[in-house]
C-alpha cells in the first residue's frame, strides 16, 4: 500500500486526518483516471476503517489481520463490486442491498467499494439510488469512476467527490523504472498508462517490444503516404491482434506517435514517448506533414471509437491507411 502515498498522498493525509477526528461521510466518489489510485486509496481507507492497531495519525498499520484480509478482499464486511461484463447490472444492486441490510460480522461498519460506476445501468443506478438516500446502519460506501460526468446528477449529489489528480509524466517515469524496465521503454510505457503495475504487466507480454516495432514500421508507411501500409496490416499488423485490447493498443501506440510528431513541431515541453525515435521523428517533419497532423490523429481517433463499438479491426486497420494515404 505504499503506491498509495506515492501516487495520491495529498489524499492520504486528507483521509488521515478524517479517519482521526472521526469526521467521515458516508459516500464519496473517487474520480479520476486509470490507474490514479482510487482502488488502492479505498482499499487503505477501508483498512484505516477496521485496523486492530490503527496509527496515532489515523492510518492503518497494515499488517494486522483485518488489513490483510481487506487487502486481498477476504474481510467480509468490505465488498467490492465490478462490473460483470460490460456493465454493473441492477441484480448486482439488489444484491448489495440484500447484504447491507445485515449487520456487519465483526464490526458495525460496512464498506462498499463499486470500481467503474460509470459502467452502472442506468436502472441499476437508480437503485443504487435509494440505497445512498436511505443507508441502513453505518455504511461507508465508495464510488470509484474514470467519468464522473456519466453518473446521475443525483447520485453525485449525494456523495462527497474527491478528484484524483493526475501525476506528472516524470514521477511515472521513476515509479515504472525502479521495476527494472529500461528508461526508454519506461517512457513509452507512462505515456500509454498511468499505473505502474499495469505498466510492467504490459512491459511483460510476449509480443510487446515486437507490437513496438511493428506499429513504428506501419507509421513510418503511413507518414510517407506508401500503399503499402495498406498491405502491412494483413501481412504483420492482425498478426498480434487476437482481442479488442490489442486492437486498442496498437491505436493507442500509433496516436502517441502522432502526438509525438505535434510536440516536435510545435515545439511542446512534453515528454516524447518514443524518446528512441526522436532524430527520425523531427526529420519526418515537413510543412506539409504538421499542417495534416489534426487530420491525421482524428482519423485514427475516429477508429479507435469504431473498435470500441465493437467494430473489426482489420476493416478499421484499412479504413485508417486508407484515409491517411489520400491526404
Amino acid at each position: 500500500m505504499a503506491s498509495v502515498v506515492s501516487k495520491q498522498p495529498e489524499i492520504q493525509t486528507l483521509f488521515s486526518k478524517i479517519i482521526k477526528n472521526e469526521q467521515l461521510q458516508h459516500a464519496y466518489i473517487f474520480e479520476g483516471v486509470a490507474g490514479s489510485g482510487k482502488l488502492e486509496m479505498a482499499k487503505w481507507l477501508a483498512q484505516s476503517i477496521h485496523c486492530q492497531h490503527r496509527l496515532p495519525d489515523g492510518s492503518p498499520c497494515l499488517s494486522c489481520n483485518s488489513c490483510i484480509r481487506i487487502e486481498h478482499q477476504e474481510h467480509p464486511d468490505v465488498t467490492l463490486v465490478e462490473p460483470e461484463g460490460l456493465s454493473i447490472k441492477v441484480d448486482q444492486v439488489r444484491a448489495i442491498k440484500d447484504e447491507f441490510a445485515k449487520s456487519g460480522m465483526e464490526s458495525r461498519r460496512k464498506i462498499l467499494i463499486i470500481e467503474d460506476m460509470d459502467k452502472m445501468t442506468t436502472s441499476a443506478a437508480n437503485s443504487l439510488l435509494k440505497f445512498i438516500e436511505e443507508p441502513e446502519g453505518e455504511i461507508t460506501i465508495l464510488l470509484l469512476t474514470t467519468e464522473v460526468q456519466q453518473l446521475l446528477p443525483t447520485i453525485v449529489s449525494r456523495c462527497q467527490l474527491i478528484h484524483f489528480p493526475v501525476r506528472s509524466i516524470q514521477k511515472r517515469i521513476e515509479e515504472i523504472t525502479e521495476k527494472g524496465i529500461p528508461r526508454e521503454t519506461a517512457t513509452l510505457l507512462a505515456n500509454l498508462t498511468q499505473d505502474a503495475k499495469e505498466a510492467q504487466e504490459i512491459y511483460e507480454e510476449e509480443n510487446f517490444a515486437s507490437l513496438v516495432e511493428t506499429i513504428w514500421k506501419w507509421f513510418n508507411f503511413l507518414i510517407k503516404g506508401d500503399d503499402q501500409a495498406f498491405i502491412y496490416i494483413q501481412t504483420n499488423l492482425m498478426g498480434f491482434v487476437d482481442n479488442r485490447e490489442v486492437a486498442i493498443r496498437l491505436l493507442d501506440l500509433l496516436i502517441l506517435l502522432y502526438q509525438d510528431l505535434v510536440t516536435l513541431y510545435f515545439k511542446q515541453d512534453r515528454v516524447l514517448a518514443f524518446s528512441k525515435y526522436e532524430k527520425e521523428l523531427d526529420q519526418m517533419m515537413t510543412p506539409t506533414i504538421g499542417y495534416k497532423l489534426p487530420q491525421f490523429l482524428s482519423i485514427i481517433l475516429e477508429g479507435k471509437k469504431k473498435i470500441n463499438r465493437y467494430v473489426a479491426a482489420q476493416g478499421v486497420f484499412e479504413q485508417i491507411a486508407l484515409r491517411i494515404i489520400a491526404l
